[in-house]
């Protein structure tokens, strides 16, 4: 791991918190686990409309904390491909106990983006809605033609 990154305490609270809990970390894996995103192109195309140096600030952060890499396209060169590693699947589960708790207490809020129906699956079949995401995430990567 990279010496940039630095954190508050020895706390696993506040150093999660140094390494998730920025406005944008957790937006970019989403958009790559549920979404197929790796282009970046791809993550400017989200709704929360993040601006371009604060993106290539978060995936070089992701990058240098092992939880994305990235890959030169083969037939573009220019193309720069930002994959997701064992270490940022980790982070699902946090995603998705973020969506329950959401649900839970601002489903008002959630409009028609997310549903009861979803909710339910998230918590009584959480680990096999975690087990498919994450199946589903590296056949993409594994088929990802760069």
């Amino acid at each position: 791991m990279s010496n940039t990154v630095e954190f508050r305490s020895v706390c696993p609270v506040a150093t999660g918190l140094d390494i998730l809990g920025d406005k944008w970390t957790l937006l970019i894996l989403r958009d790559m686990i549920w979404g197929h995103k790796s282009l970046f192109s791809e993550f400017k195309e989200s709704p929360e409309h993040m601006p371009s140096k604060m993106l290539s600030n978060r995936l070089k952060k992701l990058e240098e904390l092992e939880f994305i890499s990235k890959k030169v396209g083969v037939t573009n060169k220019k193309s720069i491909y930002y994959l997701i590693e064992d270490k940022g699947m980790d982070a699902f589960p946090i995603m998705i106990e973020m969506a329950i708790f959401t649900s839970k207490h601002f489903y008002d809020h959630l409009g028609n983006t997310y549903t009861k129906e979803s909710r339910g699956i998230m918590i009584t079949k959480k680990k096999e809605y975690i087990a498919d995401l994450v199946k589903k995430y590296r056949k993409f990567k594994k088929n990802l033609v760069v």
